[in-house]
């Protein structure tokens, strides 16, 4: 594609600097020869800081947001002037990558669930013969071989150019997880998503929001009627029962609930744990039936009918979509079930909010006698959220506090804001992750269950800066234990 194809109506392209490109990137990092760099301004800093690393890796022509002139550098590479850069680019996206018009989409957003929701939409689209894109926290791509992310919701660049791959692949349809932060900073700009979905919304990323009424914000902007055509919304939560209410809400849209709104368009109920997953009614438009799923925990019933419904809305069969259901297969690092002789199950688990770490710890609880649990606070985030989460890990038997990603935060200070907390006096503290999980099998009878939270499928400790080679996963493994068939502890 030229550039005056790309800029056609909206900008002039004299005819001495018109030329070929490749790819369009905002991340001067991604440019490989004859892509365009988009220079913007960004949370932190501008990307005309990056214009000559970019020129240096290849690329073809610059455009640059508010730049004074147009100016070459490096002899040959354009650098245009553009106003308005941000109300421009998603328009210049889909003439570039127009795969996304063919796909159906699906937009999954909360404070936990997401990954779930989402990877449970691709498996049972990929069960019924379809094949459905995935973009998110555990990479992108089609289940199960994800390509690593750097967010959950990508750059608009990248996000226009993942669903035009989808669509040359052969995908049918795309799932999105989209963050508050992809919303707000318009990572999604553009797009239309046939199924927006709300899982929940609880305390999280107040560093980056202020409040909660700017988080929601940024999550109920998913909803609006032109960016989602319908909407499945969970109004056990109570930012759901304000979602429903709000006047920009897409005209289409159907309600999910537990027993506790038995007047909910969709209802999941008489839900019980069995030797291998979960049993629930599933009442909905489609009909009532009894559903399975091979995984553990009420939260992932939820997840599951959050993801049926979706696909139902979107003309597929319900009746065949609660038998595909029976394969799901566990997310990875959530409730990840681990096993070794002679000693106490493990689960691994993303938790990371005190919400989602209490939930994690009620589903867990009627398992066992003795519930043992490892968790941290992230650094360099909502520092209001810790104290809340030692309520929520009080719930525990017995609790260590360790690292999970300090970030360029003194880890010290983290466990003084946790410690501040009268919950969390009987909690033992210990830096070294492993130790810690070491120490709190050794202290959990054969019995019991082992809950570590926060990392889940990351690979990595951020300290200062560095991404340090670290598991929770590798740890257990290295102290014999062994991912169990099924994913699920019974």
């Amino acid at each position: 594609m030229k550039l005056s194809e790309l800029t056609a109506g909206t900008m002039f392209m004299p005819p001495e600097w018109d030329r070929e490109f490749n790819h369009i990137h905002a991340d001067s990092r991604d440019i490989k020869p004859g892509d365009l760099f988009i220079a913007r301004k960004g949370h932190s800093s501008h990307g005309k800081a990056f214009i000559s690393a970019a020129i240096e890796a290849g690329a073809a022509a610059v455009f640059s947001e508010n730049a004074e002139m147009f100016r070459c550098e490096a002899g040959s590479v354009p650098v245009f002037p553009v106003s308005e850069l941000e109300k421009q680019l998603p328009g210049w996206l889909k003439k570039r990558y127009p795969g996304y018009e063919s796909l159906t989409l699906y937009g999954v957003t909360g404070t936990n669930g997401k990954s779930s929701v989402t990877q449970f939409i691709a498996q049972l689209a990929a069960a019924s013969g379809k094949r459905c894109g995935v973009i998110g926290t555990l990479g992108n791509g089609f289940f199960p071989d994800f390509e690593e992310t750097k967010n959950t919701t990508p750059d608009i660049c990248v996000v226009y150019r993942l669903l035009d791959q989808f669509a040359q692949s052969g995908a049918d349809s795309a799932a999105l997880e989209v963050s508050s932060h992809g919303l707000h900073q318009g990572r999604v700009a553009g797009l239309i998503f046939d199924v927006a979905v709300l899982t929940n919304i609880t305390q999280d990323h107040l560093d980056y929001h202020g409040d909660m009424a700017n988080y929601f914000a940024a999550k109920a902007a998913l909803f609006d009627k032109d960016k989602a055509r319908s909407a499945v919304i969970n109004i056990d939560d109570e930012y759901g029962a304000r979602l429903i209410s709000m006047p920009t809400l897409c005209d289409h849209y159907l309600t999910l609930s537990s027993k506790k709104n038995i007047s909910a368009d969709v209802v999941f109920h008489k839900v019980v744990a069995t030797a291998d997953g979960m049993k629930a009614e599933l009442q909905t438009p489609w009909g009532t039936e009894d559903v399975y799923v091979p995984l553990l925990g009420e939260f992932n019933v939820a997840n599951l009918a959050a993801a049926v419904t979706a696909l139902a809305v979107t003309g597929e069969d319900f009746g065949n979509l609660l038998i595909k259901a029976e394969t799901l297969q566990p997310v990875a690092g959530r409730m990840a079930l681990y096993t070794k002789p002679g000693a106490c199950k493990a689960v691994i688990d993303f938790a990371h909010t005190p919400d989602a770490i209490g939930v994690a710890i009620k589903s867990l609880a009627p398992l066992s006698k003795t519930l043992s649990l490892v968790f941290g606070c992230g650094g360099d985030r909502d520092r209001t959220k810790r104290a809340p989460m030692a309520s929520a890990a009080s719930l525990a038997d017995n609790v260590w506090l360790t690292d999970d990603n300090p970030r360029t935060e003194s880890a010290e200070q983290i466990f003084n804001d946790v410690s501040d907390s009268p919950d969390a006096s009987d909690f033992t503290y210990m830096h070294d992750r492993a130790a810690a999980i070491t120490a709190a099998i050794e202290a959990t009878p054969e019995d019991g269950v082992l809950l570590i939270t926060g990392k889940g499928h990351e690979n990595y400790q951020d300290i200062m800066g560095v991404k340090h080679n670290y598991s929770d996963e590798a740890v257990l493994l290295s102290l014999g234990y062994q991912r169990a068939g099924g994913g699920y502890a019974s």
